[in-house]
């Protein structure tokens, strides 16, 4: 079963509250884990900011029925059920995000709030998951997927600029990529590629120690989308890593590799090759700052709730 939105856990945490014990915010969500049956596998989903997803969907679900009236702050970190609350638990219809519309005081939280969190819409379009999901979302996952979706654009923008590179300037990049990988040295002649003449198919070579014992062997193939590498390709560069007596190759392209080429460096027995095309390209020199900059620093705060829990 798929992890409930926040709202999907309102209804739970009113029902487990409903004995009119005072309880902590840790007791109420493990208690509502307990109720609602939640696998190891739910609890083990983590989010950006290092929480785990189930707690702060169930942290939100008691924050907004607090700001609904159906549950009172009897201290920090420590809640009861209104008899608001008591009411709508004693009854048999499911308390949803639209219950909790229709109090005042929601609704006024909701207006004051920039972008107020929702309940899936009725009517889903289903041509855009991303809009649907973010409607769903808590103000700490929304900002996550926010994030998401401009570290994407960017994502898609280096691979439009790899696309056209030439040949040549391609070749030149993949180097500079390997080295922000981790692979390499000081070496001055260490991100040089190699000549044409008698390589062998060899684009470039990336030194691992400072004397040249350990070095890493590249192929790079600038092609274009639908021109994807296939078996012979690979084949070709694998022979060229068995003359050089190479214990690593890279082989890297802007468009994808064929299963046939995945099952050749597969296959491979005497050495590693690795395949990676154009989107997990873009992706590596996102991740390790090749040919992007920071363009601002957002810091982002939380409560910490195991210190309010404490007191």
């Amino acid at each position: 079963m798929a992890l409930p939105q926040w709202h999907g856990f309102v209804d739970p945490v009113l029902r487990s509250m409903s004995d009119g014990q005072i309880r902590r915010n840790s007791e109420i969500r493990y208690a509502v884990a307990d109720r609602t049956h939640l696998s190891e596998g739910d609890k083990g989903e983590i989010m950006s900011s290092g929480e785990a997803r189930w707690a702060n969907r169930i942290n939100w679900a008691i924050f907004d029925s607090m700001k609904a009236g159906l549950l009172v702050r009897q201290a920090r970190g420590q809640y009861m059920i209104s008899e608001e609350g008591l009411r709508r638990a004693s009854g048999q219809p499911l308390i949803t995000y639209q219950t909790l519309l229709e109090y005042e005081s929601y609704r006024q939280y909701q207006a004051r709030s920039s972008q107020p969190k929702a309940a899936p819409p009725v009517c889903i379009n289903v041509e855009h998951p991303n809009l649907t999901a973010g409607a769903e979302s808590d103000p700490s996952e929304a900002l996550e997927l926010s994030a998401s979706q401009l570290n994407q654009v960017v994502i898609d923008e280096i691979y439009r600029n790899l696309m056209e590179l030439s040949p040549d300037a391609f070749e030149g990049l993949i180097p500079f990529v390997v080295k922000a990988l981790g692979y390499g040295t000081d070496r001055e002649d260490n991100l040089k590629p190699t000549q044409r003449s008698g390589d062998k198919g060899i684009d470039g070579i990336v030194w691992q120690d400072a004397l040249g014992f350990d070095r890493v062997y590249l192929q790079a193939k600038r092609y274009s989308e639908g021109n994807n590498v296939g078996a012979p390709e690979v084949q070709a560069f694998s022979g060229a890593l068995g003359q050089f007596r190479a214990t690593k190759g890279i082989f890297i392209t802007t468009s994808m590799f064929t299963t046939g080429a995945h099952a050749v460096a597969r296959d491979t027995a005497h050495y590693t090759l690795i395949l990676i095309d154009g989107q997990r390209l873009a992706s590596l020199m996102f991740e390790y700052g090749v040919g992007v900059q920071v363009d601002r620093t957002v810091v982002v705060k939380k409560l910490d709730q195991d210190f309010f829990d404490s007191f």
